[in-house]
């Protein structure tokens, strides 16, 4: 009886473990990865399952994992955390972010997005409802319409009703 109660206790001390990520196949239909459990515990192509919507290719860093019935040939990363490239929140506060300095981060005062180089946005029309302060040049290649009034290369201003252009 003790021999049994053992091994159940065992099974299930080894059904959750903490481990370091150390390598990601990011190829197929699903993300697997490679970490280190216990010493010397290498454990390779683990799925790392993710919420829908939201992906990401982890650098490195600590992560969660489960093993069905405690048999360590089966197990799934829950969770990949990086605490050198997390930022610090407020209560009530969720950011996205990435290892490079890129963030998206809904705060208690405001929506900001940061880019460390450019940011695009690919859509059929944006529509801005506020006002719009730029601090920097704008670039088009398309027309400007304000209160219906077209402007754009072909727009001529005249000189007091002459029709000449100014």
């Amino acid at each position: 009886m003790n021999d049994a109660l053992r091994e159940i206790g065992n099974r299930v001390m080894m059904m959750f473990a903490r481990g370091v990520l150390r390598g990601v196949t990011d190829t197929g239909p699903r993300q697997q990865v490679q970490v280190e459990l216990l010493k010397d515990e290498l454990r390779d192509g683990l799925e790392h399952m993710q919420n829908y919507g939201f992906t990401s290719h982890p650098t490195g860093g600590d992560c969660a994992v489960a093993f069905n019935g405690g048999n360590r040939e089966q197990g799934i990363v829950l969770v990949v955390d990086d605490r050198r490239y997390r930022i610090p929140l407020q209560a009530g506060e969720v950011a996205i972010y990435d290892d490079l300095g890129n963030k998206f981060e809904l705060l208690r005062e405001m929506v900001k997005v940061t880019a460390v180089q450019h940011v695009e946005v690919v859509a059929p029309t944006i529509k801005l409802i506020g006002d719009l302060e730029v601090v920097g040049n704008i670039t088009t290649t398309g027309t400007i319409t304000n209160n219906g009034k077209r402007v754009d290369s072909t727009h001529t201003h005249t000189n007091g009703g002459s029709g000449v252009p100014v």
